[in-house]
C-alpha cells in the first residue's frame, strides 16, 4: 500500500435544540411491544444518540461529548472501527497499535501487519497539526479536520482529542471512509 492521505473536515457550531410536540411523538412508528429489531450498527448510534448526541446539540460546548477526552473511549472505537472493516479483510485482520497523544490531539495507528510505530521526534509534530487539524474561521464558526494518512499496512487516524471524535458511532462512518478509500487505491 503506498502512502495515501485522506483528509476530511467537520464544522463546529452551536446550534439551538428544537423541542418535539406531543403528535410528533405519537406519529413515530412504533411496533407493538417495543421491539425495534435493531441491527448492532443501529443500536451503537441510538446509543450515542442517547448518550451524547443529544447534548452535543443542546449544550455545545458544555456537552460531555466536548468536555472529556477520549482517552476511556478508545478501546471501544478500535474495536468498532476494526470490525467491518475485518469482515472484508479477515484474512489480514487490522489490528490497533498503541496510540500516542498530545494536548489536544490523538493518532490511533491500525495496522494490517505486525508492525510497530517509531514515536521518536513526533513532539516536533504536535504544533503543525494542531495548526492542520484546527481553523477558526469567526467567533462561531471552527472547522476541524480529520486526518487519514496510509502508510505501508498502517492507517493512522489523527483527530482532535474530544469525545465526540472517538465515539462508536464515529468509529462506524469512519470504517465506511477508510473501506471507500482501501477500495479507491485498489485494495
Amino acid at each position: 500500500m503506498q502512502a495515501y492521505v485522506a483528509a476530511t473536515s467537520a464544522c463546529l457550531y452551536h446550534q439551538k435544540a428544537t423541542s418535539a410536540g406531543t403528535q410528533d411523538l405519537l406519529d413515530l412508528p412504533i411496533p407493538e411491544g417495543w421491539d425495534l429489531d435493531l441491527s448492532e450498527s443501529e443500536a451503537i448510534i441510538a446509543d450515542d444518540v442517547v448518550k451524547y448526541q443529544r447534548d452535543l446539540v443542546r449544550l455545545g460546548d458544555r456537552s460531555m461529548a466536548l468536555r472529556k477526552t477520549a482517552r476511556g473511549a478508545l478501546s471501544a472505537f478500535n474495536e468498532t472501527f476494526a470490525a467491518p472493516i475485518n469482515e472484508i479483510y479477515g484474512s489480514n485482520p487490522l489490528r490497533a497499535l498503541p496510540h500516542h497523544s498530545w494536548p489536544g490531539i490523538v493518532c490511533q495507528p491500525y495496522s494490517f501487519a505486525d508492525a510497530e510505530v517509531d514515536w521518536s521526534g513526533a513532539d516536533q509534530l504536535w504544533r503543525r497539526l494542531d495548526t492542520l487539524l484546527r481553523e477558526q474561521r469567526s467567533q462561531s464558526l471552527t472547522v476541524t479536520r480529520i486526518a487519514r494518512i496510509y502508510d505501508g499496512d498502517v492507517i493512522y487516524l489523527i483527530k482532535p482529542d474530544r469525545l465526540r471524535f472517538w465515539l462508536r458511532s464515529v468509529a462506524l462512518r469512519d470504517s465506511d471512509d477508510v473501506l471507500a478509500d482501501l477500495r479507491m487505491q485498489g485494495f
